[in-house]
């Protein structure tokens, strides 16, 4: 009787050691869901999903409803099954029919049952190269608006704007990728590139030039008087420029070329002669509008005659441009003794220069040349 009952103790203890067992058991839940991602081709990627289940369950993920594979069901595969029940890519594929861009979904299973995972989507980061529309040169006067559109390369995700003035990021803030200056300062003006960032990348728009003028802008011009040096029989002529932005200068001769050389603002005959006699121009030009000044030299004997000539005209669309013609003869006799040749100017040093504004004045004045 006493065995009986001892091996109905030992029953009983095994029936409630194995009810307790099987109460442990549970089907699958999903306790951290995958979540959208987006990367670089060439980096790796991970997408999580962390489960529980009792027996512990096994993971497969799926691409757009259909299986992946991973490592383990090929070595060569650049995906794997982390511990932990994550999906893994070395490397995403882009190749076309073999992308792994797609919906993925995390699905676990024991023989109690099977939970899936919320979708969660792989993209490949992208970023083209044309800009859909590039900023463009702009010219304003102080205290005008000044707006700079640009447009980005197409990418996923959307890429975000910024800009950049002379190189350096500017910390403005941007509107749909527009730069909005209400109100023009002289400081503002430079190159101005736009900036488009995904993680893809970046990319950098053409260079926009944004000029600021001043009022005062149609170029003004000032003749100094010729100057003569007797080491190399030279005769010079300078042309004083002002306008804003500052203009580009330059010389040419009516009916006729210009001796070789380079000049800028100061025109240089070397070995004067009879045969450079003539009309000289000095011609000034920015965006707003041009200038011109006229300078003729006579050469006759021990004398050289000049007679000077100065107008400036404004750039199409500025009805404030200036307009004169302004005119005088001059004859200019050598600063010093010397004899007068057909190879040399003055048998001297340099003349004495002064810049006068055009037309210049002189002591010693003759009738029309």
């Amino acid at each position: 009787m006493q065995r009986k009952r001892s091996w109905m103790m030992s029953c009983s203890a095994i029936l409630s050691l194995g009810s307790k067992s099987h109460s442990e058991e549970f089907p699958p839940y999903i306790i951290d869901h995958p979540t959208d991602l987006v990367v670089r081709w060439d980096q790796p990627a991970t997408l999580n999903c962390r489960v529980a289940g009792s027996p512990a369950p096994t993971i497969e993920w799926y691409r757009n409803g259909e299986y992946v594979e991973t490592s383990k069901d090929n070595v060569y595969s650049q995906r794997t099954l982390l511990p932990d029940g994550s999906l893994f890519f070395l490397r995403l594929n882009q190749r076309k029919g073999q992308s792994d861009e797609g919906v993925y979904t995390c699905v676990a299973t024991n023989h109690l049952g099977t939970a899936s995972s919320k979708n969660a989507s792989l993209y490949i980061a992208a970023l083209r190269e044309d800009f859909r529309l590039q900023p463009s040169n702009l010219l304003v006067t102080v205290g005008e608006q000044v707006l700079l559109e640009c447009a980005p390369p197409r990418g996923h995700p959307e890429p975000t704007i910024s800009w950049k003035k002379d190189g350096v990021p500017i910390s403005q803030k941007v509107s749909s990728g527009k730069l909005l200056m209400v109100h023009a300062q002289r400081s503002d003006a430079g190159l101005y590139v736009c900036v488009a960032s995904n993680q893809a990348g970046q990319r950098e728009s053409k260079a926009a030039l944004v000029s600021v003028l001043g009022e005062e802008t149609v170029p003004s011009l000032g003749l100094a008087h010729w100057a003569w040096r007797s080491v190399d029989s030279q005769a010079a002529l300078g042309c004083g420029v002002e306008g804003d932005p500052l203009p580009k200068v330059w010389w040419h001769k009516e009916h006729g070329e210009l001796p070789w050389g380079r000049y800028e603002n100061t025109l240089r005959i070397h070995y004067v002669t009879t045969f450079d006699s003539g009309r000289y121009i000095c011609t000034a030009q920015n965006q707003v509008g041009t200038a011109s000044a006229k300078a003729s030299l006579t050469v006759q004997g021990k004398q050289l005659h000049t007679a000077f000539t100065a107008s400036s005209m404004p750039g199409l669309g500025h009805a404030h441009g200036q307009q004169r013609d302004l005119s005088a003869q001059h004859t200019l006799l050598p600063a010093c003794p010397g004899n007068w040749g057909r190879r040399k100017a003055v048998t001297c040093d340099w003349a004495h220069v002064t810049s006068l504004p055009c037309p210049p004045t002189s002591p010693i004045s003759s009738g029309p040349l």
